[in-house]
C-alpha cells in the first residue's frame, strides 16, 4: 500500500491531533507553539469496512484484514511558504510527495494555543493555504476538515461555512472535534461508544475521515479469502487489471495468472459460500486485461 494522504494546514490547526486520533496512538508531538512538526510523522491506519465483518460472519471465517491508507502529517504551512517562508520549501516537498491532501481548518478557540494569524477565520485560513499551494503549483485531491470545539459542533455559523467551502472549492468539507476524537481514541471500545451515545452521535468522525480519503484516493476495494480461514480487503486504484490486482496479492498469483473467479460480497453472504453461490450462476470469470470491478470476492487461477 503506497498511496497516501497528506494532512496539511497552518500552525496551530490541530494537524498533529487529528494524525494521532486516526492512529489512536500518539506518535505526533503536540504542542502549543507553531513548528511542532518538522519532519512528516507516517502511519498506516486501517479502513473501517463492515463488508468484511458480514462476510466473515457468514462464511465462518475467523479472521479478517481490512484495507489501510497510509496518512502523513505535514509541519503546518505559512503564507509565503511557496517563497521560502517558515521553512516552506522543505515543507512543501512534503507535501509534493502524497497522493492527496486533507486540509486541517482551525475553528475551535483556546488561549492557550495561538493562532498564527492572532484571529479564527476559517474561510481566511483555508483560502492562505489554497494559494500556497496553487503558487507553488500543487493541484491534487482534497477534502477539507473543519476543526471545531466539541460544544461548535452542531454550530449553524460553521455548517455555513463548511457549505461555503463546498461549493467555492469543490471540495468534500465537514465538522471534526480533533481534541475530542484523540480523547475517544484514547478508551476502550464499549467507552468509546458509551460516550458517543451521551452526545448523540452515531459513531466517530474519524470514520468519516478515512473513508472519505479513501474515495479521494479514487480506491476501491476487493476481497480475497485465504483457506476459508482469512478474509482481506485489498485496495486498488480505480482501473487497476485483473493481473495487476494479482500481483498486489502475491507475485505468483500475476507470474502464473490463469484466470479469476469473482462474485459480489453481498451474492456470496446471500448464498453462503464459494460453491452454492457458483451453483447458482453467481460466480464470473475475468481475464487478466480486464479491470478488478468493485465490490468483488475474487479467487484467482493461476499455474506454478
Amino acid at each position: 500500500m503506497n498511496l497516501s494522504c497528506g494532512i496539511v494546514g497552518l500552525p496551530n490547526s490541530g494537524k498533529s491531533t487529528l494524525f494521532n486520533a486516526l492512529l489512536k496512538r500518539q506518535i505526533a508531538q503536540v504542542a502549543e507553539y507553531p513548528y511542532t512538526t518538522i519532519e512528516p510523522n507516517v502511519g498506516v491506519v486501517e479502513v473501517p469496512d463492515e463488508r468484511l465483518s458480514s462476510i466473515a460472519d457468514r462464511l465462518s471465517i475467523g479472521k479478517i484484514v481490512p484495507a489501510a491508507i497510509k496518512f502523513i502529517d505535514v509541519a503546518g504551512l505559512i503564507k509565503g511558504a511557496h517563497q521560502g517562508e517558515g521553512l516552506g520549501n522543505q515543507f512543501l516537498g512534503h507535501i509534493r510527495e502524497v497522493d492527496a491532501i486533507i486540509h486541517v481548518v482551525r475553528a475551535f478557540k483556546a488561549e492557550k494555543v495561538e493562532h498564527v494569524s492572532g484571529k479564527i477565520d476559517p474561510e481566511v485560513d483555508i483560502e492562505i493555504v489554497n494559494d500556497e499551494l496553487f503558487q507553488a503549483g500543487i493541484d491534487k485531491p482534497a477534502i477539507c476538515v473543519i476543526n471545531a470545539s466539541e460544544s461548535d459542533l452542531n454550530s449553524t455559523s460553521l455548517i455555513r461555512i463548511s457549505e461555503v467551502l463546498k461549493e467555492k472549492y469543490h471540495t468534500y468539507a465537514f465538522l471534526v472535534c480533533a481534541k475530542l476524537e484523540a480523547e475517544l481514541a484514547e478508551l476502550p471500545e464499549d467507552e468509546q461508544k458509551a460516550y458517543l451515545k451521551e452526545l448523540g452521535v452515531e459513531k466517530s468522525a474519524l470514520d468519516e475521515v478515512i473513508s472519505q480519503s479513501f474515495k479521494l484516493l479514487d480506491l476501491i476495494t476487493f476481497f480475497t479469502i485465504a483457506g476459508g480461514k482469512m478474509v482481506q480487503a485489498w485496495p486498488v486504484k480505480r482501473g487497476t487489471t485483473m493481473v495487476e490486482a494479482a500481483e498486489k496479492v502475491h507475485s505468483d498469483f500475476a507470474k502464473g495468472f490463469i484466470t479469476a473467479e469473482v462474485c459480489d460480497w453481498q451474492k456470496l453472504v446471500e448464498t453462503g459460500s464459494w460453491h452454492a453461490a457458483k451453483t447458482q450462476g453467481k460466480v464470473a470469470t475475468i481475464g487478466k486485461n480486464e479491470e478488478m470491478p468493485e465490490n468483488m470476492v475474487v479467487e484467482f487461477k493461476f499455474s506454478v
